[in-house]
């Protein structure tokens, strides 16, 4: 398996699921509301902790769309192979579309971005985070093959070359940016390609700190992360 592959088996486990994944997942259970949509894909699922996070939420449906056979095998088994988004459906108003830390691993982020936006209905909603700030980039980052990080405006200009419509992007987590400066001087190791398993308090701190930042994402000029919500431009 390539070193994305087994993080992501990883996350499998419950126990290796973070607060910073559960900020993320609640902006999209928070998107999903908003625009009154009964289903989540997620595109680049993983390991499909998204989908553990919406079996607590009974109004929303969890699909999935995954290139990975080894990670795409393990959600059929888990979620069912219905949830498996098929390569000739169209997303619907009532989907949200969830790319959750996926662009950076793509060498051409506007042309799979393009591709999605072509299958996407007027009004539907695409929610896309990555690690953020070009000068942050480290071994962490070539370990997990990823191409490139990126800053509000650079999300910005690759969403709209790609015909969407952004109406916001933010920065999330700037509490997090000493432990990623400390990752890009001290290094990453193969076998250490994601941060440390936490205990549960610390899970807990952590989701509340987070949680309070990123409601007041708006005003941050810097983070580990960059989220972006756009829709297809008319």
């Amino acid at each position: 398996m390539t070193p994305l592959e087994q993080q992501q088996t990883r996350l499998i486990e419950p126990a290796a699921h973070t607060f910073w994944h559960r900020v993320r997942f609640d902006i999209v259970v928070a998107q999903a509301h908003d625009a009154k949509a009964d289903t989540v894909l997620d595109i680049g699922a993983g390991s499909g902790m998204l989908g553990d996070h919406l079996q607590t939420d009974d109004s929303l449906e969890y699909r999935f769309d995954e290139s990975s056979p080894v990670l795409d095998g393990h959600l059929a088994q888990h979620f069912g192979g219905t949830a498996r988004f098929g390569p000739d459906e169209r997303v619907g108003t009532d989907t949200v579309c969830a790319m959750l830390d996926v662009i950076e691993h793509i060498e051409d982020d506007v042309s799979a971005l393009t591709a999605w936006r072509e299958r996407m209905d007027p009004g539907a909603r695409l929610v896309v985070t990555a690690p953020a700030i070009q000068w942050l980039f480290s071994s962490w980052d070539t370990e997990l093959g990823h191409f490139r990080r990126y800053s509000r405006p650079s999300l910005r200009a690759a969403l709209t070359a790609a015909g969407f419509q952004v109406h916001r992007s933010d920065y999330l987590f700037p509490e997090l940016l000493p432990i990623v400066v400390k990752r890009k001087f001290v290094g990453a190791h193969s076998d250490d390609v994601d941060m440390p398993q936490l205990s549960h308090r610390v899970n807990r701190l952590g989701h509340r700190v987070s949680t309070a930042s990123a409601r007041c994402r708006r005003f941050w000029p810097a983070g580990t992360s960059v989220v972006a919500v756009a829709e297809p431009a008319r």
